[in-house]
């Protein structure tokens, strides 16, 4: 089993990627893409207010990403988590930051979510570069020498101090596993945690509250589908 998870917003089918794009926006999108953030380093002062608005009335995630863009500067994307779960992480202040969302445009019940945008940017040496399988690439609409990983291998003397972190080579959001019992267990909605090893791949493996699960799409059928491989108490 692994000990380390990638943590990543998830998109239920219903509000699906698309449906959603239609309820959802930033009111000073230009504004928040234009001001350009490092991974790793904090938000400066000056940094926006992002203003969300979100018309979907039935739409509840307690974590989701969303991008901002502006004419002649790209995207940039953010990750928006709520209230209950910014109680579940239950993080110090020096290992996340988080910036105000006015959120006063949307719908009562998304509203009442509290959003806020999440930043992880402590850095952890967990990932060996040599024993994994990545290329690099350079793609209009993301950062230069951007790493496109299918498998990644941690080091065998990995322990990482923290509970969410940074990677100090791959890019994304990982956690212990831990954490990631933590958080299934508090059952906040719009979070899955995938196994590393198999980045890009068909299954792929995730850790769920009931143990390791095997995620496998099948085209046929356009759907997923998953199955205990291991359970954990």
């Amino acid at each position: 089993m692994s000990d380390i998870w990638w943590f990543t917003p998830w998109l239920p089918e219903e509000p699906g990627l698309d449906e959603l794009g239609d309820y959802c926006r930033f009111t000073n999108s230009e504004e928040l893409a234009r001001t350009r953030l490092a991974a790793h380093e904090r938000a400066p002062s000056n940094f926006p207010t992002a203003r969300l608005q979100i018309t979907l009335k039935t739409f509840a995630l307690d974590c989701f990403v969303w991008p901002a863009y502006a004419p002649g500067e790209g995207q940039q994307a953010f990750m928006l988590v709520s209230q209950d779960l910014r109680d579940a992480m239950a993080l110090a202040p020096q290992d996340i930051e988080y910036l105000p969302v006015d959120a006063s445009l949307s719908a009562p019940v998304p509203r009442a979510k509290n959003y806020m945008i999440m930043r992880v940017t402590v850095v952890e040496n967990v990932f060996d570069p040599d024993q994994s399988d990545y290329e690099i690439r350079n793609i209009v609409g993301l950062p230069k020498n951007f790493i496109s990983a299918t498998r990644i291998a941690a080091r065998t003397d990995a322990k990482p101090a923290h509970e969410i972190f940074q990677d100090s080579f791959f890019p994304g959001i990982f956690c212990t596993d831990k954490f990631a019992v933590k958080l299934l267990q508090s059952r906040c909605s719009g979070v899955r945690f995938y196994d590393p090893a198999y980045f890009d791949s068909n299954p792929m493996y995730l850790r769920t509250v009931r143990g390791i699960e095997e995620e496998t799409w099948d085209p046929v059928q356009e759907k997923f589908h998953t199955k205990l491989l291991q359970a954990i108490p």
